[in-house]
């Protein structure tokens, strides 16, 4: 049964009374005045309004409040083409005369109310596609920056961060985080984590195949888990170590060239659960941003070729004079000293005369990983040339450079080489140091005055250190 509330007069009701029934009820309201007191609609599918002369916009605007996205139609005992016009004006769905009792035709009442529907349901229908059109059109402008900008950055970790930032934006949660595969050790480790508890997780790292994100990374699929304590891939030891409750997760694999480099987590969405739509905007950002990752980071291991020693992994010769220049304009600006250990190995031809070659690069490589261990971060390490390795100490005068030249050459003569062989060698180092400004104010100049220095360790007697003059 159809129920509509109708407001009008005795005369209108009378007609109407005689009109209901085939489908059709009506509830009689009195006539809405100047100020109209609309009374609760609920279960109404449409409502009518006598249109007299004291009929105001006021009075449908009431209405269309009690009756969203119903029917409203005008009533006339004696229509005639201004009520027309005015029904029109006041914006009214529809206007029906009621000339007799029985008027207006149950038919012709339900008539107007299913064309009403009918254009309602196509006008929901084009505000609904309006609104997927927009969405798709900022989902393709933003997925379109976002590749332009990341195809043109050539760090890594921005072009991570950018892709982040998108996510962040797109899809409202507690956190976000990026896991890249580390294919020599089979594990995941944690690139950029967003969120409360970021900085405890960002020295996690995850097996292939372990947890979510493991099991996306071994399968190479995206998965939706709305409930994490119900999945049997949910592995709980993280949360118990950083007292987070992870509650639901969207994970998609980085796939690029065919392969998995890493994935990608959403943790807790906000307001609700993950959705296909929502996985659909995750992949739609990652699968071509995928391949702007690796780009990235195969220029940087290219570069990083450029810079280092193949033997050792330290830095060579031509990034060191590049490094000190830039580190000697820099002490200019600010006056702080800089300082240079040049070291020379000693008894390093007979490890090479007794073993060969190959003990021999054995030895350097272990060399590069003790003086690694003996400096600081903020030191540069370099091979440069042969047995010879030069550390350049940032801020620090010729007295700081003697306590790490020191430690370095303890390290090393305390040291006992290829031992993974099954051999014992033992060798020792000569260093010599120079500073900034005290020395030298230039590169060629500082690592000249430090290798003078060196030899006259060696022309002594090996194994120590002396300070340029």
């Amino acid at each position: 049964m159809t129920r509509v509330a109708v407001f009008c007069g005795r005369s209108l009701r009378r007609n109407l009374e005689e009109a209901a029934g085939h489908g059709l009820a009506y509830m009689f309201f009195p006539t809405l005045g100047a100020r109209p007191r609309v009374p609760t609609l609920k279960g109404f599918e449409g409502a009518l309004v006598e249109l007299g002369r004291a009929t105001r916009g006021q009075a449908l605007r009431a209405l269309r409040a009690a009756l969203p996205r119903k029917a409203v139609g005008s009533l006339s005992l004696r229509p005639n083409a201004d009520d027309l016009r005015r029904s029109s004006r006041l914006g009214f769905d529809f206007h029906l005369g009621s000339w007799r009792s029985g008027d207006p035709p149950p038919r012709q009442v339900l008539a107007h109310l299913k064309a009403f529907r009918s254009r309602e349901a196509a006008a929901s229908r084009r505000i609904e596609v309006g609104r997927h059109l927009k969405k798709t059109t900022q989902r393709l402008a933003i997925l379109t920056d976002i590749v332009k900008t990341a195809n043109s950055i050539l760090e890594p970790r921005k072009v991570i961060e950018l892709i982040m930032a998108k996510i962040q934006q797109l899809i409202p949660s507690e956190a976000w985080s990026m896991l890249m595969v580390d294919e020599e050790k089979q594990e995941l480790a944690f690139e950029l984590a967003l969120g409360e508890k970021g900085k405890d997780v960002s020295s996690f790292r995850i097996k292939i195949g372990e947890g979510i994100a493991g099991w996306v990374a071994q399968s190479g699929q995206p998965t939706i888990v709305n409930d994490a304590s119900k999945d049997p891939r949910f592995e709980d030891k993280f949360d118990t170590k950083t007292q987070f409750r992870t509650r639901s997760i969207l994970a998609a694999p980085l796939i690029s060239r065919g392969r998995t480099i890493g994935v990608v987590e959403i943790i807790n969405k906000l307001q609700g659960k993950f959705t296909p739509s929502d996985l659909d905007i995750l992949l739609t950002l990652v699968e071509p941003c995928a391949i702007a990752i690796e780009n990235a980071i195969l220029f940087q291991r290219t570069e990083q070729l450029t810079i280092t020693d193949d033997l050792t992994k330290l830095f060579n010769s031509r990034y060191l004079n590049v490094y000190i220049g830039r580190e000697i304009k820099r002490c200019k600006r600010h006056g702080i000293p800089l300082s240079v250990i040049f070291l020379d190995l000693d008894g390093f031809k007979g490890i090479n005369d007794a073993f060969g070659h190959l003990a021999g690069s054995r030895t350097l490589s272990e060399v590069g990983g003790i003086l690694a261990e003996a400096v600081r971060e903020s030191d540069i390490l370099a091979r440069y040339g042969g047995d010879e390795f030069v550390v350049v100490l940032p801020e620090t005068p010729a007295s700081g450079a003697l306590v790490i030249a020191e430690r370095i050459r303890k390290s090393i003569e305390a040291h006992v080489f290829l031992k993974e062989q099954g051999l014992a060698a033992r060798i020792s180092a000569s260093v010599g140091i120079a500073s900034y400004p005290d020395h030298a104010l230039t590169p060629e100049g500082l690592i000249q005055k430090a290798d003078q220095a060196m030899y006259r360790v060696k022309e002594r007697d090996k194994n120590g250190i002396e300070v340029a003059v």
